[in-house]
């Protein structure tokens, strides 16, 4: 069976972040991602980051077998783990206005994500939102054609204010809730505070990030006790 084509890829910060993913079986990775199948927007999200977890830790070879304990097919655990790697329906704090059918949340990930957080934050997706829905939205907002060339439409500014402010307050509610700092060491997730510092520096100065305290973890090793 040939994998899809739309197959999310590991950034390197996701990658190292992988690396801290407790060691499962087969049979343990089953069980958790099963557990959450069921459970609306937010149990499809960790189903799908799990899928995620499961396949760079067992390998392809491994993967497949998985899926069928599972019960899923290839071409469903692809929609999950992409659903699961879309910032923006990853958002906690966009679950409750986000629609519970896996597959309207796969629709929704194949829009610009800058349109699909304006879209959000305007009301315009709801719980109710469906597939044909979609459509609808990503027709409105469809590539045209100017002068022979292919010109894709831009958010007007009031749609950029809009997510400009919501990832405003999604910010200050992280540093009131981490006392100041960017990360909730003891809550984020090592794959959130990975990708967030990947989007944010060059690749020199990611390396260095996550260089530097690798090797401080080296050092406290090797120094004698006492």
């Amino acid at each position: 069976m040939s994998a899809p084509r739309d197959t999310p890829a590991l950034s390197s910060a996701q990658a190292f972040a992988q690396s801290a993913v407790p060691k499962r079986s087969e049979t343990e990775w089953a069980e958790i991602i099963r557990g959450h199948l069921f459970r609306a927007v937010e149990g499809i999200i960790v189903a799908g980051e799990h899928l995620q977890q499961a396949k760079h830790q067992l390998g392809h070879g491994r993967f497949l077998p998985l899926l069928k304990s599972i019960g899923l097919h290839e071409r469903t655990a692809q929609r999950l783990m992409k659903i699961a790697s879309n910032v923006v329906l990853a958002n906690p704090t966009h679950g409750s206005r986000l629609p519970t059918s896996m597959r309207t949340l796969y629709e929704l990930s194949t829009l610009p994500p800058k349109l699909l957080e304006a879209r959000i934050i305007d009301g315009t997706v709801t719980p109710d939102f469906e597939r044909k829905d979609v459509e609808r939205l990503r027709g409105k907002r469809s590539n045209v054609t100017v002068d022979g060339k292919t010109v894709e439409p831009k958010l007007t500014l009031a749609e950029k204010l809009k997510a400009a402010e919501a990832k405003i307050a999604i910010l200050e509610a992280k540093l009131k809730q981490a006392g100041g700092s960017l990360f909730d060491l003891a809550n984020d997730k090592a794959v959130d505070i990975g990708t967030t510092l990947a989007e944010h520096m060059t690749e020199d100065r990611f390396n260095t990030a996550v260089n530097a305290p690798r090797a401080r973890y080296k050092l406290k090793r090797q120094k004698p006790a006492g």
